[in-house]
């Protein structure tokens, strides 16, 4: 089955052509990242896959159903989304923002059941934010609220996870973290993991398969080995590099 299918998509602002022509298939319990130069179009990709924007031509299917079909709730069982740098203009605590999770299983004015507080509980556990809850979300540290956002997203219980950016403004320390935790749950849960990242290396070593982005369209999908290639970085980035083998994977020096 698979997890995400792209078939044919383009996207336009106004009268400007920022997708064309994008096909792509995920397959259940990947973790795969969009990679690409400013304006290459990952994140807008990524907004059509979770149906925050709808494309202007072609189709997608979540778990071999068109997108479409699903109400706002029914996706929301299906597909979470960890927002680039997400922000909250009120003073909830960690553990509440993590409860947020459970909405697309409650029905109108229906509190929170100890089933619900059970699932939130064991997101943050997983993601080590526990020791968190009774804290305001706007007092904790960027890497610390990536984590929580992350446990949101687990709290919702479902198959596929689509972060923006999750690594965006943190220091290498929290980077590393968020993306062995994002390799963990993978790993574990055989959770569907789609995310778009800037850095070449860290996408190359932590992600199963790797979707190479230019001007709007794939230039390249495949295991980092096959993508992450001098060619394929000198063609989309424009940048003399060398390439080494670190483990089992490749990574880039700038020339």
């Amino acid at each position: 089955m698979s997890a995400l299918k792209v078939k044919d998509i383009s996207f336009r602002y106004d009268m400007e052509d920022v997708l064309r022509t994008i096909n792509l298939n995920i397959g259940t319990g990947q973790l795969v990242s969009i990679l690409g130069p400013n304006g290459s179009g990952k994140t807008t990709l990524l907004k059509n896959m979770c149906n925050i924007l709808e494309p202007h031509e072609g189709e997608i299917h979540v778990l071999d159903q068109s997108i479409g079909r699903y109400s706002y709730k029914e996706l929301a069982k299906k597909v979470a989304v960890v927002h680039q740098s997400a922000e909250h203009d009120f003073e909830f605590s960690v553990e509440e923002v993590v409860l947020m999770g459970r909405y697309p299983y409650l029905k109108h004015f229906q509190n929170e059941s100890a089933n619900d507080y059970k699932i939130a509980d064991e997101a943050m556990r997983k993601t080590s934010t526990e020791h968190l809850r009774h804290k305001s979300i706007k007092a904790i540290s960027g890497g610390e609220r990536q984590r929580v956002m992350i446990a949101r997203a687990l709290t919702q219980e479902t198959d596929i996870l689509m972060l923006d950016e999750p690594i965006s403004h943190l220091d290498i320390k929290y980077q590393i973290e968020i993306l062995k935790l994002c390799k963990s749950l993978n790993q574990e849960k055989q959770l569907t993991i789609v995310t778009t990242l800037h850095d070449i290396n860290l996408a190359s070593r932590f992600s199963d398969y790797i979707v190479l982005m230019k001007d709007g369209a794939i230039i390249k999908y495949g295991k980092p080995e096959d993508v992450i290639t001098i060619e394929n970085i000198m063609n989309v980035y424009e940048l003399d590099v060398e390439l080494i083998m670190s483990y089992s994977y490749p990574m880039i020096i700038p020339g």
